[in-house]
């Protein structure tokens, strides 16, 4: 059997500004997407999702946060896809 170490690290490593910067990097890193996100918005209230099952699926991220928009997918494909991962998440 494996064992691994557990001690735990008391001694930050970044320091604040570093810590600070990241964060507004972290921030920045998910580009908007609002035709994407009106899409996929839209189809999944068509397809059956309740605005209150959605919100509860987003848990506060935008639509493009929580499903990321893949490079060169239109609006509708994005949709399509977003729809069919949001009713995985809403059954488990």
């Amino acid at each position: 059997m494996l064992t691994y170490e557990t001690a735990r690290n008391t001694q930050p490593d970044l320091s604040a500004e570093t810590a600070a910067s990241l964060g507004r990097a972290l921030s920045r890193s998910v580009r908007s997407h609002p035709s994407h996100e009106r899409a996929a918005l839209a189809s999944a209230l068509d397809d059956g999702l309740m605005p209150d099952e959605v919100a509860r699926i987003l848990a506060g991220r935008r639509v493009a946060e929580a499903f990321p928009v893949r490079w060169g997918e239109s609006p509708e494909a994005y949709a399509s896809r977003t729809v069919s991962e949001m009713f995985v998440a809403y059954l488990q």
